[in-house]
């Protein structure tokens, strides 16, 4: 396990993983006004992810203090240069049996000698506590997160996944926090039992932007299914989902009773069913019940070298533009033992509106010392005003093992909101990095980087920022 892939400076940001029926593959990274080692970590967090946790108890703690310097550290429309210190701290730990798992991770950046703070200041703050239990016909599980991030320069990929104002340049803090619960019985039994509960609220503070609107978000569902024979799995589904916007935002208040239907019709052709009657109220800024049917097929070919699968669904709408269908091709391949390739081509049109091309791409290529990925998503989205959007994102790296004790990293990401009203207030985000690493000692390394952000909106002036780094980093492990 090399120095970098322990000691990785983004061991400071939380990452999490998700896919959902109009998005084919998710990606979640930390965005910082200073990530310019955001690239090495990518064949870290890649391999990490594919990892099983060993039995026992980890834990890992890194400390990494660097000097930076940044033209626009805050990333205001005009700001003076600021040098200052960073010292970033992160803590994980671990207990695995061969039936259950807790993860602990917390950590922060403390920020030291800003010109125009008196004191220091603690931000990007994280903590998260997951526990699952799993035997061979059921399972539990639950988590507990809260993350405190700077709303001009720090998001996660998510929270412009789930609202495109993040892009929205105002200065205040963004607090994000909740918890999750799962559960599953009768796993192989002939008929089982699961569901699934997750809280999330969002909060806003020290800014003045009407947009940044705080939030809570309560998602529940619950799903009976009869293994009728091993071709044949139907279910019966429910669902509650509660958005609450404050101030001028729209609430939403979604129930749902469906069935479904999973058949293999051959050992390489599988389809997935299912049907659900729908009620959208909305109260707040805009009030209004929309009921319906709610549908979705897929396919899905095994083929020598991966899948190929197709999907359509049409979803009662949340707002006055009537239902909005999805359709997508999906492809996953295996180019070559160093190569891979998954995409989803689509798009998705409401009744009273036009078609918008929704894609998703995610390719990979190794080589012995270095690493080339690319990842392209697009996913439709209604916000807390009630309007709707297609949220772009792209990042590209290349990682590269220059010896047993040096890397070189290089990212780009890019972030587009299109929103789709009459009033649509579009934005763009850009992020560039590069970075150096050297490995002093087994335990002690030296990290650099510099980095560019500009951002760009329709009704607002454009930001940039850059910023150069220089640190040491230190990593303590403990596995008894």
């Amino acid at each position: 396990m090399s120095f970098w892939y322990r000691n990785g400076v983004c061991s400071n940001n939380p990452h999490s993983h998700r896919q959902d029926r109009h998005s084919f593959k998710r990606k979640t990274r930390a965005r910082h006004k200073a990530s310019a080692l955001l690239a090495l970590c990518g064949i870290g967090i890649a391999a990490h992810a594919q990892d099983t946790p060993p039995p026992g108890i980890t834990a890992s703690f890194d400390v990494t203090q660097r000097l930076e310097y940044s033209d626009n550290p805050d990333l205001e429309i005009e700001d003076d240069p600021d040098f200052f210190g960073r010292t970033i701290l992160a803590f994980d730990l671990e207990s695995a049996t061969p039936l259950e798992n807790f993860t602990l991770s917390l950590g922060t950046d403390i920020e030291e000698g800003r010109n125009d703070r008196a004191t220091v200041d603690a931000t990007n703050s994280f903590v998260q506590l997951g526990y699952d239990r799993a035997t061979r016909n059921a399972n539990i599980g639950t988590t507990l997160r809260y993350r405190e991030s700077d709303t001009s320069s720090t998001f996660l990929d998510d929270d412009f996944d789930s609202d495109g104002r993040v892009l929205n340049q105002d200065s205040g803090t963004r607090q994000n926090y909740g918890f999750g619960l799962t559960g599953a019985v009768g796993v192989e039994a002939p008929i089982g039992a699961s569901f699934s509960l997750d809280y999330s609220e969002l909060r806003y503070s020290g800014t003045e932007d009407p947009d940044l609107t705080d939030r809570s978000t309560l998602d529940t569902s619950a799903q009976i299914n009869f293994r009728i024979d091993p071709r044949i799995i139907a279910r019966l589904t429910t669902k509650y989902i509660d958005f609450d916007a404050q101030g001028n935002g729209t609430s939403r208040e979604t129930t749902g009773f469906g069935a479904g239907v999973l058949l293999e019709f051959t050992p390489l052709l599988t389809g997935d069913f299912s049907a659900s009657y729908d009620t959208i109220e909305r109260s707040g800024d805009e009030t209004g019940t929309n009921e319906g049917t709610s549908f979705s097929a897929e396919l899905t070919r095994t083929l020598t070298n991966g899948t190929l699968g197709a999907t359509l669904s049409s979803d009662v709408s949340s707002n006055s533009d009537g239902r909005r269908a999805f359709f997508a091709v999906n492809r996953e391949m295996n180019l070559s033992r160093r190569a891979a390739l998954s995409y989803s081509l689509g798009g998705t049109r409401s009744e009273n509106s036009s078609f918008e091309p929704l894609v998703d791409i995610d390719y990979s290529y190794a080589l012995p010392t270095s690493q080339i990925t690319f990842g392209l998503s697009q996913r439709f989205n209604t916000d807390s005003d009630n309007e709707e959007q297609i949220n772009t994102t792209l990042n590209a790296g290349y990682q590269h093992q220059i010896n047993n004790l040096s890397s070189f990293g290089a990212d780009v990401s890019l972030f587009d909101r299109n929103e789709l009203g009459p009033l649509a207030d579009d934005a763009r985000r850009i992020n560039l990095s590069l970075s150096y690493q050297y490995a002093l000692t087994r335990d002690w390394g030296l990290v650099s980087g510099v980095s560019h952000i500009l951002s760009t909106s329709e009704s607002e002036d454009d930001r940039s920022s850059n910023t150069v780094f220089i640190g040491l980093q230190r990593n303590f492990s403990w596995n008894p």
